[in-house]
């Protein structure tokens, strides 16, 4: 097995947006279309008013409040990218996360990976002191009607200068995220929720804001490919002619990875217990 560190990682994925969810099959994970993260049904239906900024101000405290139970994350994950002339073959590995800054991504070979990892944004969010809150109206996700919020870092130093967030008006879930960041650009997220999200094997309740997949789209411009990571990326000019789709429907310039997960520990103690195996190495 190959650890791969935090620094390994690449600007693949996480500082977060994509492509169309990943959803559970029989055989593990597929991937179906996702017109509906990018597409018609996404429009404004009300602007702001003080109703929605009170109710902005209430759905980011209630989720700055549950994400402060995460803490300790294991989960068995599925990556697919979709990046411009280049072939990534879809990798399984296993997630490690402990609060707030501990991320190891375990894979049996070296692939093209996220640089971030995937809770970075649950945990800049957990601290409500370190930004501000603005309403900037409601707008359809997927079909649901969602509070459109800017969340204004108040360091002006900070690495994060913007995020806006797509929660869900009901169930308080962010269904998108747009986040812009100084070395990385800015970065789609979109986040999907099935019947299983957040689930574990065994009786452990599950956790309400662990999606079930997450896709991710940026330029593609901003991606540097090491020579370390060759061995696994297979270009190929007759596979990617000019017009034709990826395998996530990436648009011209830009790139899409796919993360699709199945929880295997929540707040249980297995990021703990392997940090500190990893110690004793």
């Amino acid at each position: 097995m190959i650890l791969l560190s935090k620094r390994t990682f690449l600007v693949l994925l996480l500082c977060f947006g994509m492509a169309g969810p990943l959803t559970r099959e029989s055989k593990g994970v597929g991937y179906v279309a996702t017109r509906s993260f990018y597409g018609d049904e996404n429009s404004v239906i009300n602007q702001v008013n003080n109703v929605l900024q009170r109710d902005a101000e209430r759905l980011m405290e209630q989720l700055a409040t549950r994400l402060e139970s995460i803490s300790d994350l294991q989960a068995t994950v599925y990556v697919q990218a979709d990046i411009p002339r280049v072939k990534v073959r879809p990798l399984t590995a296993e997630m490690f996360f402990l609060a707030p800054d501990r991320f190891r991504l375990r894979s049996a070979r070296i692939a093209l990976l996220p640089r971030q990892n995937p809770m970075e944004l649950f945990e800049f969010l957990k601290r409500a002191k370190n930004y501000r809150t603005l309403a900037m109206g409601v707008e359809k996700v997927r079909n649901q009607p969602c509070l459109m919020i800017n969340v204004l870092p108040l360091d002006g130093s900070n690495d994060w200068q913007l995020i806006r967030l797509w929660i869900h008006q009901e169930t308080g879930q962010i269904y998108k995220a747009e986040m812009t960041r100084r070395n990385l650009g800015t970065v789609e997220a979109g986040y999907f929720y099935g019947p299983t999200s957040g689930a574990v094997p065994g009786p452990m309740k599950r956790h309400h804001d662990l999606p079930d997949s997450l896709l991710f789209e940026w330029d593609a411009s901003m991606i540097k490919l090491p020579k370390a990571l060759t061995a696994d990326l297979h270009r190929s000019q007759s596979q990617f002619e000019s017009g034709t789709v990826g395998p996530l429907g990436a648009p011209q310039g830009k790139a899409r990875v796919a993360m699709g997960f199945r929880w295997t520990s929540v707040n249980n103690g297995a990021a703990a217990r392997f940090f500190r195996a990893q110690k004793q190495d």
